[in-house]
């Protein structure tokens, strides 16, 4: 039954490609709405409540609203990232902030760490890279083999190696950096507890992950956030800012607290295009707490 259910995804992802982007943005946005009704909207008021605390509930609905309707975007637009010819995906990058960064990190040549949190489209930085760049790209794998294998074609295509998360793929972007090349890790997942420490992410603890810290600390590569926001006309704007230089600092603890607000820089210039459906809290320091019961 599960086979089924994945031969039909792909199958659909593979259909929608066929939509001009329009109409699939318009089929997103009810994937949104009807995402209202499932407990990724719960995980998603939850995460809201307690990331702005100021808010009141007729915001946190809101917010909460156009976030799952950038989620559900972002589902329909899989199809046209991991299907169409890539010079047709890369028109779609209508704007750039930032360039002039990645161009410094480039000149420096002392290799790259790029730090992609979960906004926006994160596929399209993939058709973005690929024009300036070649990179190396730790990412998990999914426990469904048709579906992983699947994701993984359509991503190789980008001339990106991808390495998964564990001891193999944490070798292969440290011979990376040693050999000044470019890094690619989503920094805004949780770890296993013995790979993260607990830090605040805005205004809360949340285990987070001490690989990024660890390399920026062994190797000289440049910090540089990048995310695809999605415009109103339904294009992308890639943006690229330095991320903290203290994500360098020899404790964990320092280096992870700095992670987290540069990616907080990130997540309140558009939080409504970040993805709040994901249990970032699940684990806490006393061990007990449960915010998503």
């Amino acid at each position: 039954m599960k086979s089924i259910v994945v031969y039909f995804a792909i199958g659909m992802i593979r259909l929608i490609s066929f939509l001009p982007l329009k109409l699939a943005q318009s089929l997103g946005f009810f994937v949104g709405w009807c995402l209202r009704f499932t407990n990724t909207a719960k995980i998603t008021k939850i995460n809201l409540r307690l990331c702005f605390p100021d808010y009141n509930e007729q915001q946190i609905n809101e917010l909460a609203n156009k976030s799952l309707s950038a989620l559900g975007k972002s589902f329909a637009e899989m199809g046209m990232s991991w299907m169409w010819p890539i010079p047709k995906v890369q028109t779609l990058i209508s704007k750039i902030e930032g360039m002039e960064h990645l161009q410094q990190a480039l000149d420096d040549k002392n290799g790259i760490v790029l730090i992609g949190p979960h906004m926006g489209n994160w596929e399209i930085l993939n058709h973005f890279f690929r024009q300036h760049l070649s990179m190396t790209v730790m990412y998990k794998t999914v426990k469904i083999p048709a579906l992983d294998d699947f994701i993984f074609k359509t991503r190789e295509r980008m001339k990106v190696e991808l390495v998964p998360a564990g001891r193999s793929g944490v070798e292969a972007l440290y011979k990376t950096l040693n050999n000044k090349g470019v890094v690619a890790i989503l920094p805004d997942q949780q770890p296993r507890r013995k790979s993260g420490v607990f830090v605040p992410f805005m205004g809360q603890p949340a285990l987070t992950g001490k690989l990024i810290g660890e390399l920026a600390n062994q190797t000289p590569a440049y910090l540089l956030c990048s995310y695809a926001k999605r415009l109103d006309d339904g294009t992308f704007c890639v943006v690229l800012k330095p991320a903290s230089e203290t994500i360098r600092d020899p404790d964990p603890v320092v280096a992870a607290t700095a992670l987290n607000k540069s990616i907080e820089e990130c997540v309140r210039e558009c939080p409504e295009q970040y993805q709040w459906g994901y249990k970032r809290f699940r684990t806490q320091p006393d061990g007990k707490t449960n915010y998503y019961r």
